[in-house]
């Protein structure tokens, strides 16, 4: 029991000890002049470095005060050898926080701006200058492809121009094949967005905004229509040479037909914009009429431009993108009315799928800008295609689309003619009821009836005379929703 208490009671006398100790130990720290038997007696183990203080005292204030030690001397500072100086540390000099310098907020001026007001909000030859500072080819290109861009953007055409060619070429410097590959989409891309607004500003307006700062230009500041076009097909050209070198083969492919393809649309452009005006342009913002050598250039550079996109497309590896390239330029080409190239480029497709595909389409057009003998030597052609394809499957399909197209242009004695391509007579059998519930919707119940009873198989008559009936009913339900939606738009007084 006792020495139970008397363990309990040890850690407080531990305490109680450190407690009284502390503050002789912390003034003995501040008296480094005394050594370790100065704090006994009366002075006689002080060092000789200690005097003793007879005429000032402990209480003195003010500049007057001086360090005392317990006995009343004063405590001089120790005499430190050079030898044995401490070196000054960081933050020797601080005065921190009464520092303004340290403190920019303590010193109440307004703080500077982290923009120069004087930089111009736009892309200007000096920050395409800036860029050389870039040492990483990749890095490089980005930020010019980026400048490229917003230069096109803010109509800044020229200096879009300067900007993407200089991409391009820190592009073909990049070591790296996947960046490279990479860097090369990314200008093909952006050539596109560029073209476009050439040709579309080269016909609109014939000064491309560009800050004129005397730095000597590549093209003159105001580009006329001749000069816009000449500028999109060196573009097309720089992107064609770009596609060619992508190192993956896939992407080469692909990216060499979607140069082929921009240079196809465009072509429509300008076949549009400088040539053919769309119906319903609002007079007001319709551009100034160009004269007749303007317009005959525009033609001829649509045309160039159509035969350039050929090449590219033919310089494609895989023959999936080769053909889908062709098929489009040769899309694009009808779009615009430019038939005879359209006709040249489509009938230059190996694949016998891909250039059904590419006439029927092209014959479409033709039929709805009523050019019925260029049609019909076109729709000629499509059959001859679609007759050398080997699979039955496959030509079935593809005949399918044949008398699909040839119903929907009305050349419904075309459409039985190609019958004979369905490799199944079920196949013929659904197409002539399609053939005759179209003439009846068209109008021509009777001419329809006439080949049913001459022509058509004995079996077929009467499936196929109600489906002309079914076309007469089409037609009459056709008419009278028609009539209603009229009564129901007349004023109430007309009626």
């Amino acid at each position: 029991m006792w020495r139970a208490l008397l363990l309990s009671r040890y850690p407080a006398v531990l305490v109680a000890t450190i407690a009284v100790l502390t503050p002789a130990m912390v003034r003995g720290q501040e008296s480094p002049g005394l050594s370790s038997g100065s704090g006994q007696g009366t002075g006689s183990g002080r060092s000789s470095g200690i005097q003793r203080n007879t005429t000032g005292s402990a209480s003195g204030s003010g500049a007057d005060r001086k360090r005392l030690d317990d006995f009343g001397e004063e405590i001089l500072p120790r005499q430190v050898p050079w030898t044995e100086a401490i070196p000054r540390g960081p933050g020797v000099n601080v005065r921190f926080p009464d520092d303004p310098t340290l403190g920019p907020l303590l010193s109440g001026d307004e703080p500077p701006s982290p923009l120069d007001a004087n930089m111009a909000a736009q892309v200007t030859p000096r920050v395409i200058q800036n860029t050389r500072l870039i040492t990483d080819s990749y890095d490089r290109s980005r930020a010019l492809e980026e400048l490229a861009r917003e230069a096109i953007l803010s109509n800044q055409l020229l200096l879009a121009h300067r900007a993407l060619e200089q991409a391009a070429t820190a592009a073909m410097e990049e070591p790296n094949s996947l960046r490279h590959d990479q860097l090369v989409i990314e200008v093909i891309t952006t050539t596109g967005l560029l073209t476009e607004a050439l040709i579309r500003e080269g016909r609109s307006q014939p000064a491309m905004l560009e800050p004129d700062n005397g730095n000597p230009e590549p093209l003159p500041k105001k580009l006329e229509s001749r000069s816009s076009l000449r500028l999109a097909r060196l573009e097309w050209r720089r992107a064609a040479v770009l596609a060619q070198a992508i190192i993956n083969p896939t992407y080469r492919s692909e990216y060499l037909g979607r140069a082929a393809e921009g240079m196809a649309r465009d072509s429509s452009r300008v076949i549009l914009a400088y040539v053919r005006q769309p119906q319903g342009t609002d007079a007001a913002i319709e551009p100034a009429k160009l004269g007749p050598g303007d317009v005959r250039d525009a033609e001829r550079f649509a045309d160039l431009l159509l035969a350039e996109a050929a090449q590219v497309a033919g310089r494609i590896e895989r023959p999936i993108w080769r053909n889908s390239a062709l098929e489009r330029t040769a899309i694009s080409a009808g779009e615009s009315q430019q038939y005879p190239r359209a006709f040249a480029i489509a009938r230059s497709i190996e694949n016998a799928e891909a250039r059904a595909q590419a006439l029927i389409l092209v014959a479409e057009s033709q039929c709805r800008h009523s050019d019925v003998s260029e049609a019909t030597k076109t729709y000629a052609e499509v059959a001859e295609a679609v007759a050398r394809v080997e699979q039955d499957g496959l030509r079935g399909v593809l005949t399918g689309f044949l008398v699909d197209s040839l119903i929907s242009t009305g050349r419904f004695e075309d459409a039985r003619a190609c019958l004979v391509l369905y490799p199944p007579e079920s196949e013929r059998f659904v197409a002539l009821g399609a053939i005759a519930e179209a003439e009846g919707r068209r109008g021509s119940a009777d001419r329809a009836r006439e080949w049913i009873a001459r022509d058509a198989p004995e079996a077929y008559r009467s499936a196929l005379y109600r489906r002309v009936n079914n076309g007469v009913l089409a037609k009459i339900s056709s008419s009278r929703q028609s009539q209603f939606s009229d009564r129901e738009r007349m004023p109430a007084g007309s009626q």
